[in-house]
């Protein structure tokens, strides 16, 4: 028995299986009994260098894979039914690695109730994950192209903790942080900061409560996950929707932990907030009879949000302060510009 088939039948040996999964893997397709539903579909890919460090745990990369992939459902306000996980592989990949890292993937998509139906496996230049997943909508599906002026923007959670995570996770693997102004070590933050800091990083939470309130409920007119920045998903947000989306200075939440790694690292954490990525968070806007809805959220939201702005005619994405506007659109990673 080869290698590869010797990898599917532990994964199978391992996996639990359901009702719904007719055909799991070791078959040429996985086949699912579904009902006749509207699914919302999407993939993610992550890379070797672009979207974590290498070395990173096998458990941790199958978790954070599947949670990545996930975020784009709550977005849509849909809840993940099943995935499928692709491994490329090095030469020099450990032989216990790919069950490590699927058996991971199988259990961080189980704590939402989905299954692993599948996958492939193949040789690779660099280590690559890439999970498709499947889900239903509470409700309509939650598109970016449906806010309207009027609206009032909110957002969950703390933006750009996770790219504060990112530095010190760099900063500890001994690589350029990349963030603030050089001369700064891990050490110098407070324990608790660093590690909510690297856990905002390593192991985002999908926010598919929130998502499938907001859709259930109808109460966001549209969405966005917020994974590339704030800047750049807002004015992505924007576009779709025709309309500009402005962000209040003011009320844009600047975490303790995200402003103790600017003090420390010299950085701006507002620019942070704005520009650094890897959020995973939703970006959502309510219309105003809609609004007071959202003052006291439930807990079964699972994650704080907070009105940061409003959505008035025009185009584009803005910063607005005392000194009047500035736009933000450009604020962002983008897979087709360059390295992060």
């Amino acid at each position: 028995m080869k290698p590869e088939d010797r990898f599917v039948e532990s994964l199978r040996a391992e996996l639990d299986g359901a009702a719904r999964l007719i055909v799991g893997p070791g078959d040429d397709a996985a086949v699912i009994g579904l009902e006749a539903v509207t699914d919302a579909v999407t993939t993610d890919t992550l890379v070797e260098g672009i979207d974590f460090l290498s070395g990173e745990p096998a458990a941790r990369l199958g978790r954070r894979a599947v949670s990545v992939a996930l975020s784009d459902l709550a977005a849509m306000g849909a809840w993940p039914d099943f995935i499928l996980l692709t491994l490329g592989l090095p030469s020099s990949t450990a032989p216990d690695f790919p069950l490590a890292v699927s058996l991971a993937a199988a259990r961080r998509a189980g704590e939402f109730g989905a299954v692993l139906a599948g996958g492939d496996l193949s040789k690779a230049t660099e280590l690559f994950l890439t999970v498709a997943a499947w889900g239903r909508p509470a409700g309509d599906p939650i598109l970016r192209s449906t806010a309207r002026p009027g609206d009032a923007l909110f957002v969950s959670g703390w933006p750009g903790e996770a790219g504060a995570g990112l530095a010190v996770a760099r900063a500890r693997a001994g690589l350029d942080p990349g963030r603030g102004e050089g001369g700064w070590t891990p050490e110098m933050l407070p324990v608790a900061h660093e590690t909510r800091l690297l856990a905002a990083f390593r192991d985002p939470e999908p926010r598919l409560a929130l998502g499938r309130a907001l859709s259930r409920a109808r109460l966001a007119t549209a969405a966005i996950d917020v994974s590339d920045g704030l800047g750049v998903d807002a004015a992505r947000l924007a576009r779709a929707s025709g309309v500009c989306l402005v962000i209040e200075r003011a009320e844009l939440p600047l975490s303790p932990a995200l402003r103790s790694f600017a003090d420390v690292a010299g950085g701006d954490p507002l620019e942070l907030a704005l520009g650094a990525g890897d959020d995973y968070e939703l970006l959502f806007t309510v219309a105003p009879e809609n609004v007071g809805r959202t003052a006291d959220p439930p807990a079964e939201w699972g994650v704080e949000v907070r009105r940061i702005g409003r959505v008035e005619a025009g185009e584009g994405a803005f910063l607005e302060d005392e000194n009047g506007r500035r736009p933000i659109g450009a604020l962002g990673f983008d897979h087709l510009e360059g390295p992060r």
